[in-house]
């Protein structure tokens, strides 16, 4: 069965697996993870109201149109009747799996070549109440109320500094990162956020970035069957936006609304089941954030961690994967920093105790979640929001940016982790605006050095599509320079 599904990377899985509404496959066979370019160039299919794709070779012009008959990929040279591949007539030639116009690499149109494998908010300071900006996707506060009755998600705000685990030779004293609150903030959803998303997934096609939905869904739920079947109704609409290809429909999970663990799995089972039947084909994703896991072995930190999320805990996260509900889970890194400096671990030269740095934290999350072997309940990706930096430039030069990346991403991709999201494009927040690249799409040396560095397969990055620096256009082009996902937000 293996030897099946593995034969010919994997052409046979891509096969099984239903197409998009347009896609993008090479000409000849190529190996996309070492080349950018498709032999023999490329052939762009879009799908037609009969079912059957419309495919133009990009160097030659020929058009065929194309679609499954009974279980075989056919082509033919004219326009199809209107009957849909499924039923076509008998006059349709079937094809050799071992053909040429075969799709042997199938590849959305909105994806990078190559496609990145199938997918973390930081260390805060407080601040006064405030509500947040629509839309808006918040880490979760740092010190969270013992019973989580919170309706509403807290915010990051302000930097502060924050330490590092690397040599003070190369180490900041200080970096521009966010950390989040103790203080709630409201969501919202917006009324014409379908035709955003359309806007920003058509402007996502040309620089080939692949596009998801984002929202959070459990204050919806807890708020009553009517709320809920709402905003399902408008995440839907949007997801089903041509080039969307998933939808992310929980954040921070556990932190808002719930009182027990079955309550969240009850969310997750119901939310994720209406998503699947609503969207086909379309992939689904959420955000969890597990405190105690960066705690490594220190048991005065992991029982802080655990009273400060009780719906987070390692065990419960372990069950709410369990209800299969979503194929990607992205979990959050580099929060509660402050929180984490507090608690000591033995320094591996010295033997004397040192705080819990950032870059620790780090390494103790990643190597937990490998000992937990939540990989074989979902993908795992990380979400990152310590390299935002507010105002309109970047205080990091070419050494900080270089560490800073080293320990929050480098880390994370040396002990496996496939992609890590960043937060912090134009994101508006308690009157200051966070930022990766400087105001104006101007490249900094933290983009620099990311777009360097050859990680775009790797990267995701979260956008408003009604807060940007130079239009939805415009930033998506520089964005898709060191990044090849973008999350929408909704």
């Amino acid at each position: 069965m293996a030897t099946f599904w593995t034969a010919d990377d994997g052409a046979n899985l891509e096969r099984a697996q239903p197409l998009p509404a347009q896609y993008v496959r090479c000409n000849r066979t190529t190996d996309l993870s070492t080349s950018r370019t498709c032999k023999g160039g490329e052939t762009l299919c879009k799908q037609q109201p009969t079912g059957w794709y419309r495919c133009a070779d990009q160097a030659t012009g020929k058009i065929t149109y194309e679609g499954y008959v009974n279980g075989k990929w056919v082509v033919r040279s004219t326009p199809p009747s209107t009957a849909p591949p499924s039923t076509a007539a008998a006059t349709v030639t079937a094809t050799s799996t071992a053909s040429s116009s075969t799709p042997v690499r199938t590849i959305d149109a909105t994806a990078v070549l190559p496609a990145p494998p199938s997918q973390p908010p930081t260390t805060p300071a407080d601040s006064s109440a405030s509500a947040r900006p629509t839309g808006q996707s918040e880490p979760p506060p740092d010190g969270n109320p013992a019973t989580p009755t919170l309706t509403e998600a807290p915010k990051p705000t302000s930097p502060v500094p924050t330490v590092t685990s690397q040599s003070p030779a190369t180490t900041p004293t200080t970096t521009p990162t966010v950390e989040p609150t103790a203080e709630p903030t409201a969501t919202a959803t917006t009324a014409d956020a379908p035709a955003v998303q359309a806007i920003a997934a058509t402007a996502a096609v040309r620089p080939r970035l692949r596009v998801w939905v984002e929202t959070d869904l459990a204050d919806d739920y807890t708020a009553g069957d009517a709320r809920f079947t709402a905003a399902l109704d408008a995440v839907i609409a949007a997801a089903k936006t041509p080039g969307v290809i998933g939808v992310k429909f929980a954040d921070n999970l556990g932190y808002t609304g719930f009182t027990s663990p079955g309550d969240v799995t009850r969310f997750l089972t119901r939310a994720g089941g209406a998503l699947r039947a609503a969207l086909p084909g379309k992939r689904l994703s959420i955000g969890v954030v597990v405190p105690e896991l960066g705690c490594g072995s220190v048991k005065a930190c992991i029982q802080a961690m655990r009273a400060k999320a009780p719906l987070a805990t390692k065990e419960n996260v372990t069950r709410y994967l369990k209800t299969r509900a979503a194929d990607r889970v992205e979990i959050s890194t580099g929060l509660f920093g402050r929180t984490y400096r507090r608690h000591h671990v033995p320094d591996p030269k010295t033997g004397k105790p040192t705080p819990i740095t950032p870059a620790l934290a780090a390494r103790a999350q990643w190597m937990s979640i490998r000992a937990l072997e939540w990989d074989t309940l979902a993908q795992i990706g990380a979400r990152e929001y310590g390299l935002a930096h507010t105002g309109d430039t970047s205080a990091w030069d070419q050494a900080a940016a270089t560490t800073q990346i080293d320990a929050r991403i480098g880390t994370a991709i040396a002990l496996g982790v496939p992609t890590i999201t960043l937060w912090g494009h134009q994101a508006v927040d308690d009157n200051q605006t966070y930022r990766l690249l400087d105001a104006g799409l101007t490249p900094n040396a933290l983009w620099t050095t990311l777009t360097r560095q050859g990680l775009r397969g790797r990267l995701a990055v979260i956008v408003d599509a009604a807060s940007t620096e130079r239009g939805i256009t415009a930033d998506l082009a520089e964005l898709a320079k060191a990044v090849s996902e973008v999350f929408l937000l909704l």
